[in-house]
């Protein structure tokens, strides 16, 4: 997290140079004006590091994108730590006498399940797997860069683009396998002398989903991140070292949030390709689930 801001690459001109200054300052306490422009060139030798060191990484890789592929290896620690749980936890199920981990992942799957049937219907439980594994990758990448010294993935726009890739191909895929060529058929419209405007309208709109759920992912991550970088800072040079912890309380709960409005907006779409029969039964499903709860 704290590595995020000092490494952060501001556009040149006048905003990058107040940041920098900013870091500089706040990190000696007796930089001047002048020493903190002259030392901007300087400014990428900040870095903690307080957990994990990432300079071998930026060194090592430096040919396919250096500072970018320290995400992959934070994506592949959420991976590796989220594989080798679940496969000690679902080592040995059993029907009685369950383990606490078999437990856990039960009620997880539980809630997963009914988080997508609620809001699909009956046909969610066909995409419980994508939806599902969507939500827990995004979830702990988020949390990922809470912890010091860490990145989260999902604060660079090169994982959110290609999470946001995946959804934008899954809804096509699906809506192809489950109405053939009839699904483009919603491309034209329903009136066929507007077809000429409608289907430019309608590539606009669907290329338009996947940058909104990628810009969206990225921006209040890394935004998150960054904010609490400057209140931890902040914090140091006013010798109130916890000054950042309500925003860092706060950014465990928007974590979530982005999580789940993620997976929400890709059911959604995912939804809106399906059949209408299929549609229309998963509306009726969730009225029913309404009125049996009233």
């Amino acid at each position: 997290m704290l590595n995020i801001f000092l490494s952060f690459r501001a556009a040149p001109g006048l905003t990058a140079g107040f940041l920098r200054s900013l870091v500089l300052a706040l990190a000696s306490g007796t930089v001047s004006a002048a020493e903190a422009a002259a030392g901007e060139s300087s400014a990428s030798m900040i870095d903690p590091s307080i957990i994990f060191d990432r300079h071998w990484i930026e060194h090592t890789f430096h040919s396919v994108g250096g500072h970018h592929f320290v995400v992959v290896i934070m994506s592949l620690i959420v991976i590796a730590g989220l594989a080798i749980f679940l496969a000690y936890n679902s080592r040995d199920f059993k029907l009685r006498n369950i383990s606490a981990g078999q437990n856990f992942l039960e009620m997880i799957y539980e809630l997963l399940e009914n988080y997508v049937v609620n809001m699909m219907g009956p046909a969610g439980r066909n995409f419980l797997v994508l939806i599902g594994s969507l939500f827990i990758y995004i979830l702990f990448s988020n949390y990922m860069g809470l912890i010091p010294g860490m990145e989260a993935p999902t604060s660079n726009l090169n994982t959110t683009v290609a999470l946001a890739l995946v959804t934008f191909f899954s809804i096509h895929y699906y809506g192809l396998k489950t109405q053939g060529m009839k699904y483009l058929k919603h491309f034209a419209g329903d009136v066929w002398w507007l077809t000429p405007l409608m289907i430019p309208i309608h590539i606009i709109g669907e290329l338009a989903r996947p940058l909104s759920l990628s810009i969206r992912l990225f921006g209040n991550i890394r935004g998150e991140d960054i904010a609490i970088c400057i209140l931890f800072f902040l914090g140091v040079k006013a010798y109130f070292p916890f000054f950042h912890m309500p925003m860092l309380f706060l950014a465990c709960f928007t974590c979530l949030i982005q999580a789940l409005v993620f997976t929400m907006l890709s059911m959604a779409y995912i939804s809106g390709a399906l059949p209408h029969q299929e549609h229309h039964e998963s509306q009726e499903h969730k009225h029913g689930n309404e009125r049996k709860s009233h």
